[in-house]
């Protein structure tokens, strides 16, 4: 079925297709009677602008792509809350693709953003070449969450992780905990091993908790599997939690906030708003004198999984 266009608007409302178009921009020009038939006549023709076409037209579409790395996965989630409040904020709409953790179809998807000559293109988690996405960034606006890059045309928002690896040890310590395990199911960076070496014996296993000489009184689990590996395994073990042994999970993973899970991160919703807003401003404002580099500070948001320790 054809889609109504402005001739069609303009037999419609009998006027002519000039006035329907200062109509549809939103001209002051045209008086109140006649914008009401025009409107009315689209109404109930069905039609509606097409905002791609005119978007290039003006050099600007008004719209973003944005490809999630996966969007079962809680945190790309509240990555894309960030990037809609900001998108919103600025009158700005989204076009959402995946890559479904698949590099190839990344590729495709990226490639499929760039033909539509939208305004800019985020990539969230994105897991294809640096060099791939630095060429994309040749013709495009690009802004990148949770990855650095070193291309000058590519604004970069990142999780400070190690930083909150290190914030909750910090926090288990200040309850009196000494002996505190890091549980990492290998999901994670090796940078969060190193920002706990010396202060938290590393287990790859959630069971290799207990077979220590003294077990832990405090773990940290890396990333949002890994936690709830980890209460499952505190289970099996018959350890209460706080009371034994107290639990913090770096992520937020589902269901934390109802099992009363203390949860330390950098807020991913807010990765989001800060690249959607770098993205922004360097399409308003051209390419700035140097790419911007964020690291957001982590958050440890303490429910009930943690307690001083039990002398």
């Amino acid at each position: 079925m054809a889609h109504p266009t402005l001739e069609d608007v303009a037999a419609r409302a009998g006027v002519s297709r000039a006035l329907v178009s200062l109509v549809m921009r939103g001209s002051p020009k045209v008086g109140r009677e006649r914008r009401e038939a025009v409107l009315e006549a689209a109404r109930e023709l069905g039609y509606r602008p097409n905002v791609m076409a005119r978007g290039l037209a003006a050099g600007r579409t008004g719209i973003v792509g944005v490809l999630l790395a996966d969007l079962h996965d809680p945190e790309s989630a509240a990555v894309h809350d960030g990037l809609a409040e900001e998108a919103a904020r600025r009158d700005v709409r989204l076009l959402l693709t995946t890559g479904g953790g698949r590099t190839a179809r990344e590729r495709t998807a990226v490639e499929d953003l760039l033909g539509l000559r939208l305004d800019g293109v985020v990539l969230a988690g994105p897991r294809i070449p640096a060099a791939e996405i630095d060429r994309a960034a040749a013709g495009s606006a690009v802004a990148v969450v949770g990855r650095t890059l070193r291309s000058a045309n590519v604004d970069c928002v990142t999780g400070d992780d190690a930083g909150a690896a290190e914030h909750a040890i910090a926090h288990l310590a200040s309850l009196g905990h000494r002996r505190i395990a890091c549980l990492d199911l290998g999901s994670r960076p090796s940078r969060l091993r190193r920002a706990v070496a010396g202060r938290a014996a590393v287990a790859t296993a959630p069971d290799e908790l207990w077979d220590a000489p003294e077990p832990p009184t405090a773990v940290l689990a890396l990333g949002d599997t890994t936690g709830t590996a980890a209460l499952a395994a505190l289970l099996r073990a018959g350890r209460r939690v706080p009371e034994d042994v107290s639990l913090i999970v770096h992520g937020d993973p589902p269901g934390a906030g109802a099992a009363r899970v203390t949860a330390v991160a950098p807020p991913p919703r807010e990765l989001g708003r800060l690249a959607m807003a770098a993205l922004l401003d360097r399409v308003r404002d051209g390419a700035p004198d140097r790419p911007r580099r964020v690291s957001v500070p982590p958050a440890l948001v303490e429910r009930g999984s943690t307690a001083p320790v039990r002398r």
